[in-house]
């Protein structure tokens, strides 16, 4: 018996290693994190970067989390009979160029209209077509969203 548990535990520890636990799964709230540490394009930077890590495991789930409702909406658009912005988020990613060879390019910081609130433009680039920009600000709430994503009109304030 007590070799039985001893040869287990090396396959309960494979197993619990591989099994993803969603650790390295994007998060939203990261882009908070990032802010404390390196200011609003670090914040910006954080959430591209989980959207364009999102789009490239086709997480349907994270790449949604990372828009706020008005850029959710945009997505839905181009969703054929979708409801919501998991089930348009197929047809959505489905008309962007390849993702895993979209990268990150420069952050330019700037305002709205009236000067208040910080609004980041995070370029992404490809090798072989235009993909534009993503849109990030930080909401009334403290958490930073893409207010736009590539592919789609406007769909932020």
């Amino acid at each position: 018996m007590r070799r039985i548990l001893l040869c287990s535990i090396p396959l309960a520890l494979a197993l619990a290693a591989c099994s993803g636990g969603g650790e390295d799964a994007p998060d939203p709230d990261d882009a908070s994190e990032a802010e404390a540490e390196g200011g609003s394009e670090a914040a910006a930077r954080a959430v591209a970067e989980g959207f364009v890590a999102s789009l490239n495991a086709d997480d349907a789930e994270a790449a949604c989390a990372f828009m706020d409702e008005p850029a959710q909406s945009a997505v839905i658009a181009q969703g054929e009979d979708a409801q919501d912005c998991l089930t348009a988020f197929p047809d959505y990613r489905a008309n962007l160029p390849e993702p895993e060879l979209i990268e990150i390019g420069e952050v330019e910081l700037g305002t709205d209209l009236d000067g208040e609130t910080e609004i980041a433009t995070v370029s992404l680039t490809h090798p072989d077509e235009e993909v534009g920009a993503m849109e990030v600000r930080e909401s009334a709430d403290g958490e930073w969203r893409a207010t736009r994503v590539p592919g789609t009109t406007l769909g932020g304030a």
